[in-house]
């Protein structure tokens, strides 16, 4: 689900993968002037709301946790993402200048649970299984860039501990902060190295393979994709063009204070091509 304001515009989607079948539904809308968006005006703190053109997205953040809501044609969706004590999460500024720069707060392996009805037909999201992956962003970017962004969460190497994943590549690149990181148990592992994606762009659901090594730090995952979602937003000299690869993930991270396994995590990585 996304809610967001460039200022001209307000992009917003809700998106929903039955990995059984490979059924989509979709809902992207794009509002003029971003007519009928409310931002808060810090990370993890109010509400964000969205409304347009049939899709609505309702989200409050507190000390507590994060509730969200969306309705658009066919989906109904309430969940609950309470935030355990002691969790904890990464907050990030890239400065690509002294006018251009990017705060971003990734938060990875959140429980999650409540409600998602499709079609009319209700599914329960089951606590103590479900995780959720949050994602906070405000700045004022480069007329074009691309990015790779990873996430993983669930269960892996030690029974009972959830582990997050969350990588990023490209777009920090010479600005010397890096995205990475490695959650386990609730306990954030900052990864201050520099990642390579390995991809072949005639067939993205074959392996993407993540690497980087600095000092003690090292990287070496591989996501075998089980679905590719492609996602495109012209409006005319600005649009954007993602392929979004769901999967399983493999291989090992150190960081400072060991080596962990990451297999078995269930995430995606995505490449997106952005021309504000």
């Amino acid at each position: 689900m996304v809610a967001s304001s460039l200022d001209y515009a307000g992009v917003h989607g809700l998106y929903v993968l039955e990995r059984a079948t490979g059924r989509e539904w979709v809902r992207d809308v794009t509002a003029p002037l971003a007519a009928g968006v409310t931002l808060p005006p810090r990370s993890g703190r109010g509400w964000v709301r969205a409304a347009w053109a049939g899709l609505v997205i309702e989200i409050h953040q507190d000390d507590a946790g994060t509730v969200l809501a969306a309705r658009a044609p066919g989906i109904e969706l309430d969940l609950d993402i309470p935030s355990p004590p002691g969790h904890e999460s990464l907050g990030v500024v890239v400065p690509w200048s002294p006018r251009r720069f990017q705060y971003t707060v990734k938060d990875v392996a959140r429980p999650v649970s409540g409600t998602l009805t499709l079609d009319g037909v209700r599914h329960d999201v089951p606590a103590g299984e479900s995780y959720a992956v949050l994602d906070h962003g405000r700045g004022r970017w480069p007329g074009r860039i691309s990015w790779n962004w990873a996430a993983g969460s669930g269960p892996a190497g030690v029974p009972g501990v959830a582990q997050g994943l969350q990588l990023g590549a490209q777009w920090t690149e010479g600005t010397g902060s890096t995205e990475n990181a490695l959650l386990v148990d609730g306990v954030l592992h900052k990864l201050g190295v520099e990642l390579t994606v390995d991809v072949d762009p005639a067939d993205r659901l074959r392996p993407w393979r993540m690497r980087g090594a600095r000092g003690a730090e090292r990287v070496d995952v591989t996501l075998t994709p089980f679905h590719e979602r492609v996602a495109a937003v012209e409006l005319g000299i600005v649009g954007s063009r993602t392929h979004q690869c769901f999967g399983t993930w493999t291989g090992t991270v150190t960081t400072q204070s060991g080596t962990w396994s990451v297999d078995g995590l269930v995430g995606w990585i995505e490449e997106c091509h952005q021309r504000w």
